[in-house]
This record gives structure tokens, C-alpha cells and sequence, in this order.
């Protein structure tokens, strides 16, 4: 009788990519590559890893993650965009694994990695993580990012190009939200007026961050 690793690498692939594009994918895929030889080289196809779910993973432990064939590491080099996400968190939170593996991505340790199909930028996962993560990530990055921007450009160039000051908006806006998630609007009758007023919106979380990467793309395409 077949077993499951006897099958075709053709419909075992089929297979892997179902399992890491499920609620739990990259939970689920971590743990089914470990099994035998076959399933975690099928599993390290760059078209599976673009498209691994991390949904459900939340890191805050990032030194666990501190291994070049990390699934962490391999997804984000194929172009997954929550692990870019989550690798750009890393660098703002200052990881050293994480800002070495990226500065010196050309070395011989990244170069013999036969899963290292692509190259990294710091400019590109901070931009991820700003357009990607959520919205409680966010809030609580202001000082982070700010002094990535200045570190990067300059302070100048950082605070007269507005993008420090768009940067603070969106994460207020984001820790506002997070902090008084329902606000009561009172609003006072007016006797014997019939009049419409007009309402004031503030700017959503989306417009805050279409401003910063606006100036972000702007900023780093003038420094490349």
C-alpha cells in the first residue's frame, strides 16, 4: 500500500501548497517539513514560500527565528509579503541577526544557501512593514521609524520633508484607535436653527499611510 511520501512530487506539491495556504500555513508547513527529506525540499519550492500564511504567527521572539533556513527567513526572500512585513518589524526593533543577515546578504554563508533565491533590502521590508502591518503594530512604532528615516536620510532631509510629521500622525491615529476603539459624539440641539453643518472626518489609518509612502518612495528613490 502507497504511503503519503510515495506519492508523486507533482500532487505532493499540490498538497504543501494547500497546507501553506491554510489558516495556520506556516505553523502547519514548519512542522510537516520536519517529517522527512522529500516533503521539506518539495516545501522550500519559492512559489510555495511566496505564498505561505502567516496569518496566525505573531513574532515577538525573534531569536528563534535567527537561522538563514528559518521559514521566516526563506519566505521573505521568495516575496512574501507578511514575512517581509514581520522582517522589517525586526529591523526596527534594532534585531542584530536580522540587520547583518541584510547588510551582508552577498556573503558566502547567504550565497551557498541553496534556498536563498532572493536578495533583501532594509528600504523595501521597512516600506512593507509601514503599508502591511497592523494597525496595533503600528502605534506603538513611531520612535522606531523616525529614527530609521533619520538614520537613513539625514535629519534634514527627514524633518523638512515632512515625512517625521507623517509618520507621527499615523501612528497617533493608529494608538488613538487602539486606545478609545469607540468614541461617544455628543451633539448639542439647536432650537430654532435649520441649518445643515458641515461634518469633519478626520483622515483614515489607509490616508495616513498613503502619505508616508508617498514621501517614503519619494525620500529613498532619491538616496538609491
Amino acid at each position: 500500500m502507497a504511503e503519503f511520501y510515495d506519492l508523486n512530487p507533482e500532487l505532493l506539491s499540490f498538497i504543501i501548497t494547500l497546507l501553506a495556504t491554510s489558516a495556520n500555513g506556516a505553523t502547519d508547513l514548519a512542522r510537516l517539513s520536519a517529517t522527512c527529506h522529500k516533503i521539506f525540499f518539495l516545501s522550500r519550492n519559492p512559489e510555495i514560500l511566496k505564498n505561505v500564511n502567516f496569518q496566525r504567527i505573531s513574532v515577538d521572539d525573534y531569536e528563534e527565528h535567527h537561522d538563514l533556513n528559518d521559514l521566516l527567513c526563506l519566505c521573505a526572500r521568495a516575496g512574501n509579503q507578511a514575512a517581509q512585513s514581520m522582517l522589517g518589524k525586526a529591523l526596527l526593533e534594532n534585531d542584530a541577526f536580522f540587520w547583518l543577515m541584510i547588510l551582508e546578504h552577498d556573503v558566502p554563508l547567504l550565497a551557498q544557501n541553496a534556498f536563498a533565491n532572493g536578495l533583501l533590502r532594509h528600504q523595501k521590508l521597512v516600506r512593507r512593514f509601514i503599508s502591511d502591518a497592523r494597525g496595533e503594530d503600528i502605534s506603538i512604532m513611531r520612535i522606531p521609524l523616525q529614527c530609521y528615516l533619520i538614520v537613513c536620510l539625514g535629519y534634514d532631509i527627514a524633518h523638512f520633508s515632512g515625512i517625521l510629521l507623517a509618520v507621527a500622525d499615523m501612528c497617533s491615529y493608529y494608538l488613538e484607535k487602539r486606545v478609545n476603539p469607540v468614541r461617544e459624539v455628543r451633539r448639542l440641539p439647536l432650537r430654532g436653527v435649520n441649518i445643515a453643518l458641515p461634518i469633519l472626518t478626520r483622515p483614515s489609518g489607509r490616508a495616513h499611510r498613503a502619505r508616508v509612502l508617498e514621501l517614503y518612495d519619494v525620500l529613498f528613490n532619491d538616496h538609491e
